[in-house]
């Protein structure tokens, strides 16, 4: 294990043993290990998972596994902050997923991406992207994730922007999905409890409702759909809401940033605000040098504004 890593790679598991050990190579074998750490939260997993990170421990000296602290959250949210506390390094790379291979040198492209931009930003702050976000690791204690049963990223980018502590990145695939993929029941479960939780972080309920009637799509939370697939999810919408309203009223409740207590406000701000590479460069005035990053990085960052 590096003895001062300026990096963290904080990930979380639960119950991902089919996938995880080719997901996590996939990060661990294309960073410099003595600038990267990986640092890795089991939240109680019964599928041989634990098993598995003690196998790559003992392979990697910049991999570390955080077995014993499952019993200190319920939620996804709870697990992420473990993972800040646990970690080394001046800054933090999380919400890289155990069941998703990272392409080739997108981390390290990546990293490139937000120090570049660092230099010009006077104030700590959030870089989201598409399934990888960086922060100083202050800022990510400072700010943490509440430990709610879902959609706790929804109620984190919110606060991060009421602190003008958010920019995002509009960029391709950084990586595949490795099998992981809810069945409706799933996808219907998630997205109650997502509803749940937007509730629980200061949502109105009437703002849910006029929503379901009519709101601006911008396709960031939503998936584009036909006419009877939009009226058949608006009449699904408007029997869940209340449902998950009520669900909400018995558990902690958290007061969200004023101008986020409308649904719909968020993904309006996400869309307002999000650049790609060119956009960002010229809004922040500054170039990285695309021909120094890898193909996928390329890819990914660079020539995503022209696909």
């Amino acid at each position: 294990m590096p003895s001062s890593p300026r990096y963290s790679i904080a990930v979380c598991n639960y119950n991902m043993a089919e996938t995880i050990e080719e997901s996590l190579r996939s990060m661990v074998e294309q960073v410099d290990e003595e600038l990267y750490e990986v640092v890795v939260v089991d939240g109680g997993s019964t599928d041989g998972s634990r098993d598995i990170l003690r196998e790559l421990e003992a392979e990697f000296d910049n991999l570390r596994a955080v077995l014993d602290r499952s019993d200190e959250c319920d939620w996804l949210g709870g697990d992420r902050n473990i993972s800040f506390e646990e970690s080394r390094g001046e800054y933090v790379l999380e919400s890289l997923d155990t069941d998703d291979y990272y392409h080739e040198g997108v981390i390290e492209d990546f990293v490139e991406i937000f120090h570049a931009l660092e230099a010009q930003v006077d104030r700590p702050f959030f870089l989201s992207g598409r399934g990888m976000n960086i922060a100083p690791r202050g800022l990510l204690l400072d700010v943490p994730y509440y430990d709610v049963g879902g959609a706790e990223d929804r109620d984190h980018w919110r606060r991060l922007y009421a602190r003008d502590a958010l920019i995002w990145l509009d960029h391709g695939h950084v990586s595949d999905s490795l099998g992981y993929d809810f069945d409706l029941r799933g996808e219907i479960s998630r997205d109650i409890h997502g509803k749940i939780t937007d509730f629980q972080s200061g949502v109105s309920f009437w703002s849910a409702i006029r929503w379901t009637l009519h709101h601006e799509h911008h396709y960031i939370f939503e998936r584009p759909r036909s006419l009877p697939r939009e009226v058949l999810k608006r009449l699904y919408d408007l029997a869940t809401f209340p449902y998950a309203y009520l669900k909400s009223l018995p558990l902690e409740r958290h007061e969200a940033p004023a101008e986020f207590q409308r649904k719909g406000a968020l993904e309006a701000r996400i869309a307002a605000t999000r650049m790609t590479l060119p956009e960002m460069e010229a809004h922040y005035g500054f170039q990285v040098d695309c021909d120094e990053f890898s193909e996928a990085g390329r890819k990914a960052f660079c020539e995503y504004a022209d696909t």
